[in-house]
């Protein structure tokens, strides 16, 4: 039998991932500020968390997200995520951290591939069958979304995901995460989707990219894959650390914490062009206001002759009469002519009748 044939024509070239050289860090970036911006993070969450426990009997699991901004968006956005690896898994191991796999149809084959595999880190398969019958609707899909953490995605079904997920995925930053299911080692390559963190390019001016978990991290741990991951969002985004605003990191219901800003010179002056006038131009500049003062007095002439033109159409028009209570002109006229009729009291009436 021929080998299998890889479909990735349903998947644009635009979309899919250029590996790009990795920029490194500037001489501003501060290592020292990254630290005291971590252990500060680190901190706040432990106060945080304790006050959960108290309130809530399951808390939901907090994570560490890297947030760069920029200062202008940009126009490339596609399906195609890209990998970036971490020194440290960015979730906890499996089964601490769910997993659920979308595949072709029909699923039963990939959960027997697993099975053969000796694959037991996936939690659930769900086929693409199953998402337009059983997941259509809005409850179950939102209980799929709620019960696991990641989800892989056989690349070649990958487009069809934004329609067959919906939006509530991509607001929850669970996007599906494109596997090549036709590898031999299909365990290390589930195993490297699972262990790295990933950039999902858009067309605005924030980014977030989930680096750890404070439960399943230590300090160092977060530092490390802070310093690992900064470099290689940069060389995802156009113009790279030019285009850059801000960075700092956050969890899911902190404030972000600032690790590095750009420089604000030059932003704010005003443009080269009017900042290099020269005298002459300053000279041919009030020249110009002086003979537009001459030509005032011309032009206030015949604006208001203009204006004259334009009033005395409007008086002609106020003079004619119009239809507008024309029936009582008429009314009254007849009246004239044939006289009012006499209106007969009820005292009238009576003596008539009697």
């Amino acid at each position: 039998m021929p080998p299998p044939i890889k479909l990735f024509s349903s998947i644009p070239s635009s979309s899919k991932p250029k590996k790009l050289p990795v920029e490194p860090l500037p001489s501003s970036f501060s290592e020292k500020q990254a630290k005291k911006a971590v252990a500060a993070l680190l901190k706040h969450h432990e106060k945080v968390s304790a006050e959960k426990e108290e309130e809530e009997l399951l808390p939901k699991e907090d994570h560490i997200w890297l947030v760069i901004n920029t200062k202008r968006g940009s126009t490339r956005k596609g399906l195609m995520p890209v990998r970036i690896q971490l020194p440290h898994p960015p979730l906890p191991p499996p089964p601490t951290t769910s997993i659920c796999l979308l595949s072709k149809s029909p699923q039963r084959e990939y959960k027997d591939l697993l099975a053969a595999k000796n694959i037991k880190f996936i939690s659930r398969v769900v086929g693409v069958e199953k998402l337009k019958g059983k997941f259509k609707p809005f409850e179950p899909r939102r209980e799929l979304m709620r019960d696991h953490e990641i989800f892989l995605c056989d690349e070649r079904v990958l487009p069809l995901m934004p329609g067959l997920l919906g939006k509530m995925f991509f607001e929850a930053k669970k996007q599906p995460i494109p596997v090549n299911l036709n590898r031999k080692d299909l365990k290390a390559e589930l195993g490297r989707a699972i262990a790295s963190t990933y950039f999902h390019p858009s067309t605005g001016t924030s980014y977030s990219i989930r680096i750890a978990t404070p439960s399943s991290s230590s300090s160092s741990q977060v530092l490390e894959n802070l310093l690992a991951s900064v470099p290689s969002v940069i060389s995802n985004i156009p113009e790279g650390w030019e285009n850059v605003l801000s960075v700092g990191i956050k969890t899911s219901t902190s404030v972000m914490l600032p690790i590095w800003n750009s420089k604000l010179q030059g932003r704010f002056d005003k443009s080269s062009s009017s900042a290099g006038k020269t005298n002459k131009d300053v000279e041919m500049a009030n020249e110009e206001e002086e003979e537009e003062e001459k030509k005032e007095p011309t032009t206030t002439t015949t604006t208001k002759k203009k204006v004259s033109n334009a009033v005395a159409p409007e008086k002609e028009k106020k003079k004619k009469s119009s239809t507008i209570g024309s029936a009582n002109v008429a009314k009254k006229a007849k009246n004239e002519v044939i006289g009012t009729p006499k209106i007969k009291s009820k005292t009238t009436k009576k003596a008539v009748e009697a």
